[in-house]
């Protein structure tokens, strides 16, 4: 159970027994802190340093308590006494808050019922009563309340969270709550790295929680991806304090460079075998890097700044609409997020070649968010013939598996880099502060720039954007908007 599911259980809501609770807290620090070999001798010389916990330990029978369980236990069964124990600690807690749950008990199937299958019937029940209650209400008289509701705007504009995009801030006004976004770019294009730098901006410089699921990225890589971002975009700089460029790749294979700039590597002998532990070159690299001591300076900037505001769940192992649903509604409730985001958003691997699956599950997220006062992030991938159409001409069409999600989306964002062959037929329009005109800026052959097509919105106008970008260093920089020469 503690190897398995160990990080699952709750012991103050799983274990209504104060006896089998007192058990389970100590067993759970016995096998974090001192072994994995449970006997007598081991459990008895754990308890005997503690006075408290030796006198429950007798008053709750002791070995013969454990021994008495273990006779019982079968190994093998370990998966269902988890959800067991999930099923009754569910059906406990409802019934705390006033759920009535005899019929679900005495249900012919209440055997065969998992947890899943309870909280489904509770959420059914209340689905039902809302559309009998709800859905019947009066129709409103639109044009009452005018002056009111202006003076609210005043008090109170309908804006969103601000993002690090000025005219992408504009044009959506901001992140805005009961609202979805969906963000498309070719695939390995770089939507998981742009939708981390948002995520970074509303957690560091907002300070708002977010929750993210992924089917298609790691954990760990959106974590490297994170560290890359705060480390060398300009709005981040700004707060930490230190301005420096650190590719992700150098990142991720722990390598960094001394005063004169060459990488720093773990010695080796002739055999090419370690010269040096682990801890030897990590001090060795601490003494003669500024590079790693500005970069560990950071990153105990991101985990003071960000305790408890990113929250990621792997779904890769299936993301039905009802899993989604339930990832999104715990996250809501359990944390009280506000702004989400799923990437990639595809077709389950339960439904494959069923097209219209993917704007059902666009639907239920869409009224999710709407329902939970959340905002909905949706990264996509564009069909491989995009690689045909011009940057500035993409739209709908050029999402992979499903055009119509446009239509149940607030606002839609495709993205598409120039080749270095086009740079002379574009160009962007930058905003002048020191004269307050407009001016015409062409593409530089070094840099790499990516287009923002708005094909869908429903807070205002369309754009075509341009952006500077820099996938190595995670860096995407708006220079305004585009025009075409």
């Amino acid at each position: 159970m503690l190897i398995e599911y160990g990080q699952f259980v709750r012991s103050k809501y799983d274990f209504y027994d104060e006896v089998t609770r007192f058990f389970f807290d100590n067993a759970e620090v016995i096998y974090q802190k001192r072994t994995q070999t449970f006997n007598k001798t081991t459990i008895s010389t754990y308890f005997a340093e503690d006075t408290e916990k030796l006198s429950l330990y007798k008053k709750y029978g002791g070995w013969k308590t454990l021994e008495s369980w273990m006779k019982l236990a079968i190994p093998d069964d370990i998966k269902n006494y988890q959800e067991v124990l999930k099923k009754y600690s569910l059906l406990r807690e409802y019934q705390k808050n006033g759920f009535n749950i005899e019929k679900i008990v005495a249900h012919k199937k209440f055997e065969q019922f998992t947890a899943q299958d309870i909280y489904r019937l509770i959420r059914g029940k209340a689905d039902r009563i809302h559309t009998v209650i709800l859905t019947n209400e009066e129709a409103r008289i639109l044009n009452s309340d005018i002056k009111k509701t202006l003076h609210e705007c005043m008090k109170k504009p309908d804006l969103g969270i601000r993002i690090p995009f000025a005219i992408m801030n504009d044009i959506f006004r901001g992140l805005k709550l009961k609202s979805t976004m969906a963000v498309g770019m070719l695939s390995n294009a770089g939507k998981s790295r742009l939708m981390t730098k948002l995520i970074a901006y509303i957690t560091l410089v907002l300070h708002e929680r977010v929750f993210v699921m992924l089917n298609e990225m790691s954990i760990d890589e959106i974590r490297y991806a994170l560290i890359t971002t705060v480390i060398n975009n300009p709005e981040f700089q700004e707060l930490h304090g230190i301005k420096l460029k650190k590719k992700e790749k150098e990142l991720t294979l722990g390598l960094y460079k001394d005063k004169q700039g060459n990488l720093l590597y773990q010695e080796v002998d002739e055999w090419g075998e370690p010269a040096e532990t682990i801890e030897e070159y990590i001090a060795r690299v601490a003494e003669n890097s500024e590079e790693y001591n500005a970069i560990m300076q950071i990153a105990e900037w991101i985990e003071s700044e960000t305790n408890e505001l990113i929250f990621v769940k792997d779904v890769s192992g299936g993301y039905d609409d009802k899993t989604l649903e339930f990832e999104i509604r715990k996250a809501n409730l359990t944390h009280g997020i506000k702004y989400c985001f799923y990437d990639t958003f595809k077709q389950d691997i339960q439904d494959t070649g069923d097209w219209s699956a993917m704007k059902a599950t666009a639907t239920k997220i869409t009224e999710l968010m709407k329902e939970l006062n959340m905002f909905g992030y949706l990264s996509i991938q564009l069909t491989d013939d995009t690689n045909f159409i011009k940057p500035d001409e993409l739209n709908s069409s050029n999402v992979a598996s499903c055009k119509n999600i446009k239509h149940v989306l607030h606002s839609m964002i495709l993205f598409k880099e120039i080749p270095q062959g086009d740079f002379h037929k574009y160009g962007y329009i930058q905003s002048d502060k020191d004269w307050g005109s407009d001016v015409v800026c062409d593409l530089k052959p070094e840099k790499r720039y990516y287009i923002g097509n708005v094909d869908k919105n429903r807070f205002g106008r369309k754009a075509k954007l341009v952006f500077e970008v820099d996938l190595d260093l995670n860096v995407w920089l708006e220079l305004g908007e585009l025009i075409r020469k």
